[in-house]
């Protein structure tokens, strides 16, 4: 009867301990320690339900990469799940119906094979439980407020939308079908990123900063960043489609470019390696530069009639991506990715002043730049 009543204790005393903090998964209000862990009651109810079974048929479409908070904690079970686990949640801790069935075949396979001695038992049984410690001084270190993580969710499900990347996992499907001798040639690497092309107008006519602009800024803007916002997004979707694992594409690459843009290709390829979300913010921050060059588009550069509103967008979108990186890394970790941004800015901007002679380029740029001025004309 007293063993009883102190396991019960035991398991009261366990499940709520009380704490004045955070949810450690998503950023909520939470009073509980829960599996090991302080948690609002929607992720303990999320981890009871999933933590022990569900490991295996969970599956996150961006590469593990999703940012779980309260306000989006719904959108990606597996990183969901994940996050509980290295908030330090355990499956052990879960007292219900799977895990008392696991417990006792683990018991059972443990007494057939001979395991466990009768003096390990006795140290087992003999030694007090132990529970996790939970460092209540280490709370969520995110300074983004509700709105930055709106503006992010928003800006990586237009990049996903409208990207290409799905044309460029259809075009990989494709070339698996084919003999290894037929596959990655120059006419149809040219196809894909003339497709990819197409597509990247709707990155700017959907995004409601860029909409907000002057017409007379908006081609400014246009005629001098689309081609470097353009490169690296290409260059981000054939990594991510692991076309850049293959020498071939390289070549091809050379063939109906120039020879000097493989080294420029090659360097992106191994140091375009962003998170996911960081790559799109660094796109979208690219978009908004006020970049002069204008080799490859016959639009004269003009003066921005609101260099203010503009600015602002700029420090709106950099804030986010510096607040992200923070979270994510400490302070020297975001320098370097910002300043591997940089250099692979340049990278781009060498190759695009080569590739300003190979006609398919050129016109892909300025067709660009034409549709997405014809459909934000025909928008108004």
């Amino acid at each position: 009867m007293k063993k009883s009543l102190s396991k019960k204790s035991t398991d009261i005393k366990r499940r709520l301990t009380i704490v004045t903090s955070e949810c450690k998964v998503c950023g909520a209000p939470a009073k509980y320690s829960s599996y090991g862990a302080v948690a609002c009651d929607a992720c303990k109810t999320f981890f009871k339900r999933n933590g022990e079974h569900a490991q295996e048929v969970l599956k996150c479409d961006w590469d593990s990469h999703c940012e779980v908070n309260v306000n989006n904690r719904h959108v990606c079970s597996y990183c969901r799940l994940m996050k509980c686990f290295a908030s330090g949640m355990q499956t052990g801790m879960i007292r219900g119906p799977y895990s008392k069935k696991r417990e006792t075949r683990q018991k059972r396979k443990e007494i057939d094979e001979h395991i466990e001695t009768p003096s390990t038992a006795l140290v087992r049984l003999t030694q007090p439980e132990q529970f996790p410690t939970l460092n209540l001084l280490q709370s969520d270190q995110s300074t983004l407020t509700v709105e930055q993580w709106n503006l992010l969710s928003n800006v990586s499900h237009c990049y996903d939308e409208y990207s290409g990347l799905s044309i460029g996992e259809h075009y990989m499907l494709e070339q698996d079908k084919l003999p290894l001798k037929f596959r990655f040639k120059t006419t149809s690497i040219i196809e894909l990123y003339q497709k990819i092309f197409d597509g990247a107008p709707l990155l700017y006519t959907n995004n409601r900063d860029f909409l907000s602009l002057s017409v007379n800024d908006r081609s400014t803007l246009l005629s001098g960043a689309v081609s470097y916002a353009t490169n690296l997004s290409g260059m981000c979707i054939v990594r991510k489609i692991g076309l850049t694992n293959y020498p071939a594409y390289f070549d091809a690459v050379g063939i109906i470019t120039h020879p000097n843009i493989i080294s420029s290709v090659r360097y992106l390829a191994y140091h375009f390696k962003f998170d996911i979300i960081i790559m799109k913010l660094f796109l979208v921050i690219l978009s908004f530069s006020t970049l002069k060059h204008t080799v490859y588009s016959h639009i004269p550069s003009e003066n921005l009639s609101d260099i203010k509103q503009i600015l602002h967008i700029q420090d709106t979108y950099i804030e986010v991506a510096w607040k992200y990186l923070l979270y994510k890394y400490n302070h020297e970790q975001v320098v370097k990715c910002f300043s591997n941004f940089i250099r692979c800015t340049f990278v781009v901007h060498d190759a695009i002043v080569t590739a300003q002679d190979v006609q398919w380029y050129t016109n892909a740029i300025d067709s660009i730049i034409q549709q997405t001025e014809q459909t934000l004309t025909l928008d108004e």
